[in-house]
């Protein structure tokens, strides 16, 4: 696919929706309601706006994954590169609309990056002789070069979501369709994804992105489609938008787009007296992990974790933040080193019956038919149980999906949920992967308040993270994986004056 250079003048409607509503199937409100809008071919579009606004709802409305796919009741008028909305199938669709999904994995077929990028090609029957030279300009133009060879379970996760969107573009789709691209990603991940954005964005792709987190696509935003209770409120050209001020976005529920506004933020909870506690509720004397005989992920990590403590636990992906968790909550064992819960040395079995865990995938979580008796897992039926319970759906604005299935509930709201559960088990430590994925700032705010509470309920809480706006308001203190095999505890002030 060759750079098209088209005047403004000459841009041409790509998507047109007019008065379009939907519902998804067994639920009783309208997810989306009265969409009218127009998307230019070329614009790049980032759709946001709080947890559950319908930003998700709109761009499957857009891919096709409406009403093919997720069944509901869709009506209104609307093409999408001249394709009906409520007729086209999938099939047709899917191949002028490409998708790249938060979890890349999810669409992967293969298991080699050169056969991932000829998946879509060879499923829609192109020529053999047409595909090889589309993937060939793809390589070149994408810079995949160095991947080709690559397994694709073996890449990192910004790498593996610039595989999914270089599948896309072999195809030669003319729009791509982005949801919460960059929610698992680290620093390195979320460059990567930055740098192939542009590049599509420079060879005339119209792109659209559902996201929260905005401060990396600040310099690729043509328009921004503000969204609330599945409507469209306000629609602001990207200029406009990123000029706002951080009080603004604060008002509107919305991420910052300018980290650099993170350093005059200042946390509410402030704990002096932390570290002039006599003992510390963990101890970490020389630990070190990895897999086989050679491969050490880490090694010889000490530290301490006082009651009261939030620590977050920072690097790029891969280091092995997860596997030291596993190890401090007693699921897995070290090759060596000690764990001291309140200076008594402890085995796993104590740890895990002392942990508690939200998973970065929390879907692997629930097994209960409703939202309410998730809640109740391994607690008695009481009357004082079940209103514990109704007081942390409250809080963290369930409630209304008390009696719904956990699948039916958004990325966000599950993420919400997984966490409310965990408020209900009363253990000394609390271990959190990546709480804020799918989160929009008020809801992060919201998490951020709870953990800060638990805290205060003579708790240590550790959680994994790369939310920059997430670790200004919540911690304590940083565990800081560097890539040479060490961690380092630092104060938070001197984490920002790394990343920063």
């Amino acid at each position: 696919m060759e750079k098209i250079i088209i005047s403004q003048e000459e841009k041409k409607d790509v998507i047109q929706l007019e008065h379009v509503y939907f519902t998804y199937e067994g639920s009783h409100k309208e997810n989306l309601t009265d969409i009218n809008l127009s998307i230019k071919q070329g614009e790049f579009i980032v759709i946001t706006g709080e947890s559950g606004c319908g930003k998700t709802t709109l761009t499957r409305c857009i891919n096709g994954l409406i009403p093919s796919f997720y069944k509901g009741e869709l009506k209104g008028k609307g093409t999408v590169c001249k394709q009906n909305i409520t007729s086209e199938s999938i099939k047709e669709r899917s191949y002028k609309v490409g998708s790249v999904f938060q979890d890349p994995r999810s669409q992967f077929f293969t298991m080699h990056v050169k056969t991932e990028i000829s998946f879509p090609s060879e499923n829609h029957g192109i020529p053999t002789d047409k595909m090889q030279k589309n993937i060939s300009k793809t390589v070149d133009n994408l810079k995949l070069l160095p991947l080709m060879e690559r397994k694709i379970f073996d890449l990192s996760s910004g790498e593996k979501q610039k595989v999914a969107l270089v599948s896309v573009y072999a195809l030669g789709s003319e729009v791509y369709v982005l949801d919460e691209p960059s929610a698992n990603l680290d620093d390195e991940g979320t460059r990567q994804l930055y740098d192939i954005l542009k590049i599509l964005k420079e060879k005339g792709c119209t792109i659209i992105v559902s996201e929260h987190k905005l401060y990396y696509l600040k310099n690729l935003i043509d328009r921004v489609i503000y969204m609330k209770k599945g409507r469209i409120q306000e629609i602001f050209k990207g200029e406009t938008f990123i000029n706002h001020s951080p009080d603004w976005f604060h008002k509107k529920g919305l991420r910052q787009v300018d980290l650099k506004h993170l350093k005059t933020m200042k946390s509410k909870y402030q704990f002096d007296d932390l570290y002039s506690q006599s003992s510390p509720l963990l101890r970490v004397i020389d630990l070190s992990f990895g897999y086989g005989r050679d491969r050490l992920l880490w090694n010889n990590i000490s530290f301490e974790a006082y009651t009261g403590e939030v620590v977050g636990i920072v690097g790029r992906n891969g280091v092995g933040k997860s596997s030291l968790v596993k190890v401090l909550m007693g699921l897995s064992s070290p090759k060596q080193g000690r764990i001291l819960l309140n200076e008594k040395t402890t085995n796993k079995r104590k740890r895990v019956k002392n942990s508690s865990y939200v998973m970065q995938d929390v879907d692997y979580q629930f097994f209960a038919p409703s939202v309410m008796e998730e809640m109740l897992v391994g607690f008695n039926d009481s009357e004082e149980e079940k209103e514990r319970a109704n007081k942390y759906l409250k809080y963290f604005q369930l409630d209304e999906w008390k009696d719904c299935h956990p699948a039916t509930l958004s990325g966000g709201q599950k993420q919400r949920l997984a966490i409310a559960i965990a408020c209900m088990h009363n253990t000394d430590l609390l271990f959190l992967d990546e709480p804020t994925s799918g989160l929009d700032a008020a809801n992060m705010n919201r998490v951020s308040h709870i953990i800060r509470k638990l805290a205060k309920e003579n708790r240590s809480i550790f959680v994994i993270t790369h939310d920059y706006e997430f670790a200004v308001q919540t911690f304590d203190s940083i565990l800081y994986f560097n890539d040479e095999n060490t961690v380092s505890k630092m104060s938070l002030e001197k984490y920002l004056s790394k990343i920063i």
